[in-house]
């Protein structure tokens, strides 16, 4: 059975604002659309660049140097948590989203399926870092959108994750450059993403309409 969030598909490549390094954002913006979680930007620009460059304010730089000092030297939209806080506070202006360097690909699964929830995950698709938004995946256990817990996932079932990927298809080393929808093994997926191989502790941004996680 396919379980697959609808959401447009955003390329970073078209971003005014960096757009080699602005996978993060373009992700983000992904997985709030995919969820259904509503949000204001400039209608005369794309929003992506908004986050970006509301990720690029003095206000994100000053928090970045006071909670984060390790990390003072890199732009705030590449340190997850400011990430998320720039989401929940800037651009929706409540707690959508979370950070989390323990969660298992069962719960982002079941997210999907249940609460109809996508998650941006960080992986090693390029080879300085990347993060893409996972949108779906297909399973032969049935009405997985009705099991209470993410643990009545049966992984052993699972046949694919769809992502969307703003860079393109990493499977052809991304010289094909739409990233909608691209299917990877289970195994696939847990090598790929952080932390790699394991099932158990995935770092991910969820996502919640009602602010529940």
């Amino acid at each position: 059975m396919l379980y697959k969030l609808s959401n447009p598909y955003r390329t970073q490549r078209n971003n005014l604002i960096d757009p080699t390094q602005t996978c993060q954002v373009t992700s983000m913006i992904m997985a709030l659309e995919a969820s259904g979680i509503s949000f204001e930007y400039p209608k005369n620009e794309q929003p992506e660049d908004y986050l970006a460059r509301l990720l690029d304010e003095p206000d994100a730089w000053a928090k970045l140097k006071k909670e984060y000092p390790a990390m003072a030297g890199r732009p705030p939209r590449e340190v997850h948590a400011i990430l998320s806080w720039a989401i929940n506070e800037k651009l929706c202006k409540r707690r959508v989203t979370t950070f989390t360097t323990k969660v298992s690909v069962q719960e982002i699964l079941w997210r999907i399926a249940r609460h109809k929830s996508a998650s941006v995950v960080s992986g090693r698709f390029t080879s300085y870092g990347h993060l893409i938004t996972v949108i779906g995946f297909e399973s032969k256990q049935d009405r997985i959108d009705e099991l209470g817990s993410p643990g009545l996932l049966d992984l052993d079932k699972v046949q694919s994750v769809i992502v969307d990927d703003p860079w393109g298809n990493s499977k052809t080393g991304y010289r094909d450059q739409d990233g909608n929808d691209v299917v990877y093994s289970l195994q696939e997926f847990a090598h790929l993403t952080r932390f790699f191989d394991s099932l158990d502790a995935k770092w991910a941004h969820l996502f919640s309409r009602d602010g529940r996680f």
